[in-house]
């Protein structure tokens, strides 16, 4: 029987780069301010602008939750 708790070599991952996760928790963070203010000025000036403030508010969220899902697998607490 197979021991769950033995740490087997083969089933090794590569850990990710700090390089890469700080970039792209840079870009989600960019992307998320940029999304956020384009939300609030479609709100702000309000008539006409159902084609600018929904998605943008879909990219917000989308942001979000790629940071939320980004620190969950990097391990952080």
């Amino acid at each position: 029987m197979d021991d769950p708790y033995r740490i087997d070599p083969r089933e090794r991952r590569r850990p990710a780069s700090r390089r890469n996760g700080r970039a792209l928790r840079a870009l989600l963070w960019t992307i998320l301010v940029i999304a956020v203010s384009v939300n609030i000025v479609a709100s702000t000036i309000g008539r006409g602008n159902l084609l600018i403030g929904p998605p943008s508010g879909l990219v917000a969220v989308a942001c979000i939750i790629g940071l939320i899902v980004h620190h969950v697998r990097s391990g952080r607490r």
